[in-house]
């Protein structure tokens, strides 16, 4: 699976969990360690891709933390992986995807709100 196709499946997964979130708050809070375990696997997946494309040996730490601690753990492994002029970047792009992530769940909630 590509870099693009796994992060469109995470923020796919976001838009969902805003949706149901706003509507079933209560249901809604069962399915989060579901989601949890998915978008730490798809976070991974991202890793795997992404270092396999970069030629970046993996240690089996790192990725363990990927997936337990992946929001703390993926600027570590952007800074690691990346040559020096390409990390502020990374960095960056690793920020708006944040912010695209939380979007998406403020979008989810909207189409409820707007459907209700």
């Amino acid at each position: 699976m590509s870099h693009q196709r796994v992060v469109l499946w995470i923020m796919a997964l976001m838009a969902g969990t805003g949706l149901v979130d706003a509507g079933h708050a209560d249901d809604a809070a069962q399915l989060h360690p579901l989601v949890g375990v998915v978008v730490s696997y798809l976070c991974f997946l991202w890793y795997r891709g992404d270092s396999d494309a970069r030629g970046y040996r993996r240690s089996r730490w790192l990725s363990v933390a990927v997936v337990a601690f992946a929001v703390a753990t993926i600027p570590y492994y952007l800074v690691r992986s990346r040559r020096d002029g390409e990390r502020g970047a990374a960095l960056m792009a690793y920020a708006a995807y944040l912010a695209a992530a939380a979007f998406a769940v403020w979008v989810g909630m909207a189409i409820h709100i707007g459907l209700a």
